[in-house]
């Protein structure tokens, strides 16, 4: 396979995984049985800080790849694509379905949310074009010798304490996906890493 070849392949499969991952972030909220562990600490923060939610996700961001950038850890335009086509990728899909009310339609919802986030990540982590700053921490922990699994659960269930400490609120969509994300990560990027 040529370069030109390789290049075209990972940084479609960059596009792809983004996608996948924000439209799984998109059913956790249509869900609505409560949102990521990430979003309860973004929420916590927002509740105790003059900043709205938009403005703490992106502050966190900054501060997160600022830790990377001193920790080394390599980034590239995956990192950058991730800020940009996730959340942009979660409002078409919130706006495309609207409000699901059908309960059965909720928890399908809820509970393939966190797979298509891990799925996504296999496809966009695999590319090795450089994580987002929040998957960044879970490869900066895998790379010092923590399992992926072990290093998003940790990063998760920790983002989903401090923000709760904070006023931040939570679910059983909120729990699951603490408990199912991380082993589903694992999984797929072990199946969907580019090796060269």
């Amino acid at each position: 396979m040529s370069i030109q070849k390789l290049s075209l392949f990972r940084f479609t499969r960059l596009i792809f995984g983004l996608i996948l991952f924000g439209f799984g972030l998109a059913l956790v909220v249509l869900g609505n049985f409560g949102v990521s562990p990430w979003e309860v600490f973004h929420q916590g923060i927002s509740k105790r800080t003059p900043l709205s939610i938009g403005i703490t996700i992106i502050f966190v961001g900054v501060i997160i790849l600022f830790f990377l950038f001193l920790l080394k850890e390599p980034m590239g335009i995956g990192t950058v694509a991730n800020v940009l086509i996730i959340g942009l990728v979660v409002d078409l899909t919130l706006s495309l379905f609207g409000q699901i009310t059908n309960i059965f339609a909720r928890v399908a919802a809820t509970l393939l949310g966190p797979i298509f986030v891990a799925l996504g990540s296999g496809f966009y982590i695999g590319t090795s074009l450089g994580p987002g700053p929040r998957d960044g921490l879970m490869t900066a922990f895998n790379r010092r010798g923590l399992a992926i699994w072990k290093a998003r659960t940790l990063i998760e269930g920790s983002c989903m304490l401090i923000g709760l400490l904070l006023g931040g609120t939570i679910g059983w969509g909120t729990v699951w996906f603490l408990l199912s994300v991380g082993p589903s990560v694992q999984f797929f990027l072990q199946r969907l890493e580019i090796n060269n």
